[in-house]
């Protein structure tokens, strides 16, 4: 089968996926069904969870693509902890959860972190691997002691929603918290997709891009852009879900290719995949108490990420 032909069949394999767990999340759990329950707070949920995976996954694969480095996410270079840090600082200055000002609140320090992540790890315009990890370990404990520092200082109304955030849970997810963080999504989206053709050349380094007319800088600077706005607003919303970044591209990577014209919106449908039934299980396993949904991504896809590393230096794809 042709690499469209794969392309094809696997997002519709996925679409199909989502659709029933969009409808299963959406008729059952510990509360009788109602219309009002079901559009006040069902709805609400499984549409952010299916916004939150999507912007996950494809800055995961972004990522990766863009720096060459199969191990780059939003989790582990720090954008997610700096959306943290953003949130609990706004939090702290009272600003509501599932808020507009919020979401830009930690697309601004995610920004400044990525930023400072990149600033760290590039000499002569080449962005060093090593040192991209490193830089993003001391800014997500950096920015994980502002969560806590900021703590305290939140106030007893917003205390519950507080703790349901660091938990890594959509428990409060509100309509107003999708409109909060879609529509920054969404344009995240469109940048990423937009440049996925001029990704593609940047693994053969800076000066072969050039010499295919992409400018390596300019589509970096736009990649960045593209994951500060998939990944931050969400985090303000719902706090650190982890995994999904990192383990979503790495699997379609294997049915797919690198080729990051199919590999970013097959990212986008698995991601919002993923994420959606991680929500269901948390909400179900042991209803009516919920399990942190970040739990069940890490319990889920620290194993599946095992397994595909093995295969990666089975194959050659990573060496020392």
């Amino acid at each position: 089968m042709s690499s469209g032909g794969r392309f094809a069949l696997i997002m519709m394999i996925g679409v199909m996926a989502v659709g029933v767990v969009f409808a299963a999340s959406l008729v059952t759990g510990f509360a009788d069904i109602s219309p009002q329950i079901v559009w006040s707070i069902r709805a609400p949920r499984v549409v952010l969870t299916l916004v939150v995976g999507a912007g996950l996954a494809v800055a995961g694969g972004l990522l990766q693509g863009v720096f060459g480095n199969p191990l780059a996410a939003p989790s582990i270079i720090g954008v997610s902890a700096s959306g943290a840090a953003g949130a609990s600082i706004g939090a702290a200055l009272g600003i509501p959860f599932n808020s507009i000002p919020l979401a830009f609140m930690g697309v601004i320090i995610a920004g400044v972190g990525l930023i400072v992540v990149r600033s760290i790890a590039s000499r002569d315009g080449k962005v060093n691997s090593t040192a991209l990890l490193l830089g993003g370990v001391a800014i997500s404990f950096f920015s994980l002691a502002l969560v806590l520092l900021a703590t305290p200082f939140v106030n007893r109304e917003a205390g519950r929603s507080f703790s349901f955030w660091a938990n890594g849970s959509f428990a409060l997810a509100t309509w107003s918290g999708v409109i909060a963080v879609a529509p920054l999504v969404v344009v995240g989206l469109v940048i990423a997709f937009g440049i996925a053709s001029r990704v593609d050349p940047l693994s053969l380094g800076s000066i072969a891009a050039r010499a295919l007319g992409v400018d390596a800088d300019r589509v970096t600077q736009y990649a960045l852009v593209a994951v500060v706005l998939l990944v931050a607003p969400g985090v303000t919303v719902v706090g650190i879900i982890a995994f999904v970044g990192l383990v979503v591209p790495h699997a379609l990577r294997l049915f797919l290719g690198p080729r990051n014209t199919f590999l970013l919106p097959a990212s986008a449908v698995f991601g919002a995949l993923l994420v959606a039934s991680a929500d269901f299980i948390s909400r179900n396993m042991l209803a009516p108490a919920e399990i942190p949904v970040g739990a069940v991504t890490a319990l889920v896809g620290a194993p599946v990420f095992l397994v595909l590393l093995r295969q990666m230096v089975r194959r050659g794809v990573m060496s020392t």
